[in-house]
């Protein structure tokens, strides 16, 4: 852990006084009166969302809550630095590369320096609002069909919405939240699925979010399972309060509907790293298979949905990818997870992942905005559909 802490904040060192340096240099700015204030602030930047965590589990409270915010939207704004700034970096290049670059004069250099930096700045400035407002606004509707070969016509007007990554925290409290389960109860689903990630605060200073979740409502009712982000901060009391919220937890069990369909939840393959085995997926299918069987599965690996396909799960539904959230991420979670986000095709069955209604880290979505997936099923003679509204 200490050597993971030290090239975590070496990291975080180098790209803050990367980003000091060209400040200083885009600016001219030379005076200690100047510099002294920007490196405090730069070094309070880079430690901002470690001292946000800190205070959180040690002193909660308003200091703790601030600390939040400013750490988050740090981070957010901190990354979009960095790539349009690479960009600019990119521009420079060519110019040097074919010669341009040498044809301007000092001053016309020092120039586009100061307006290219004044001109990212204002790039992030505006794109940290748009993020901020995207992630906290209402979320889009995901229309999805699934086939299934055991397809029952009273199933014609049954109808699941899932949601997953709530991350409930002292920045996505109980009254976005409830704004977001309103908007979801008011799809009318037939039940309602949400594959983990749902706490990402200690529960005990997050307890109003129950009634956040309180006002998720369905008439076969609302199943959760856990997600990595409720074993980081106390899986017990996440578990309890997302019972307390109304959320039948499934941890490496199933349920039947009335209707025929069955919902199995396996716990998030953190467990495993904390010393909780997890089953083999054909224990999770009831002993009399039902005409469809649903797997929530907070993590979309490669190796487990093909395993949960193949033991006979129609459809396996999961978040956690956050579609990437925004970018330059979106790049790296589509090399680690391939059913990225969207409907998958897998053996003789389908994948489902949601980028998720809440967010982690920073409280923006650019092109990944919050989603509620509205799935229904469809005899195995149409055609899957994802379509988003």
């Amino acid at each position: 852990m200490l050597i993971f802490l030290t090239v975590v904040l070496t990291i975080v060192g180098l790209l803050h006084w990367f980003l000091y340096a060209r400040l200083v240099s885009a600016l001219e700015i030379t005076s200690s009166t100047v510099l002294w204030p920007l490196r405090i602030l730069a070094a309070f930047l880079a430690l901002s969302y470690i001292i946000s965590r800190i205070l959180e589990q040690r002193f909660p409270g308003m200091l703790a809550h601030a600390m939040d915010w400013i750490g988050s939207i740090w981070i957010g704004m901190m990354w979009q630095f960095l790539w349009i700034t690479f960009l600019f970096f990119l521009v420079k290049v060519v110019l040097v590369i074919s010669g341009q670059w040498g044809n301007f004069t000092l001053e016309t250099h020092e120039a586009l320096g100061r307006y290219s930096f004044i001109a990212v700045t204002a790039l992030v400035v505006l794109i940290t609002g748009y993020g901020v407002f995207k992630a906290t606004g209402a979320a889009r509707l995901v229309e999805v069909d699934v086939p299934v070969k055991n397809y029952r016509p009273e199933w014609h007007d049954f109808s699941i919405a899932m949601i997953a990554d709530f991350h409930a925290s002292n920045t996505n409290g109980a009254e976005r939240i409830g704004r977001w389960c309103e908007q979801i109860s008011g799809l009318k689903p037939s039940v309602i699925l949400a594959p983990g990630d749902i706490i990402d605060t200690p529960a005990t200073q997050i307890r109003s979010v129950a009634d956040g979740f309180r006002k998720l409502s369905a008439p076969y009712g609302v199943y959760a399972t856990t997600g990595n982000h409720e074993y980081y901060v106390g899986m017990p009391g996440a578990v309890e309060l997302m019972q307390r919220g109304g959320f039948q937890v499934l941890m490496n069990v199933h349920v039947a509907l009335p209707n025929g369909i069955s919902i199995a939840g396996m716990e998030d393959r953190t467990a495993r790293s904390m010393g909780r085995p997890l089953p083999a997926f054909e224990q999770l299918l009831p002993d009399d298979t039902s005409d469809a069987q649903i797997l929530l599965m907070h993590t979309p690996a490669t190796g487990d949905v093909q395993k949960a396909t193949a033991a006979g799960f129609d459809l396996v539904v999961s978040g956690h990818t956050h579609g990437g959230q925004m970018f330059p991420f979106t790049v790296f979670t589509k090399m680690a997870f391939p059913y990225h986000h969207g409907l998958y095709k897998v053996g003789s069955g389908y994948q489902l992942t949601t980028c998720g209604i809440g967010y982690w880290g920073p409280p923006m979505r650019i092109g990944k905005p919050p989603e509620i997936m509205l799935i229904r099923f469809v005899p195995d003679s149409e055609p899957a559909r994802c379509e988003w509204k």
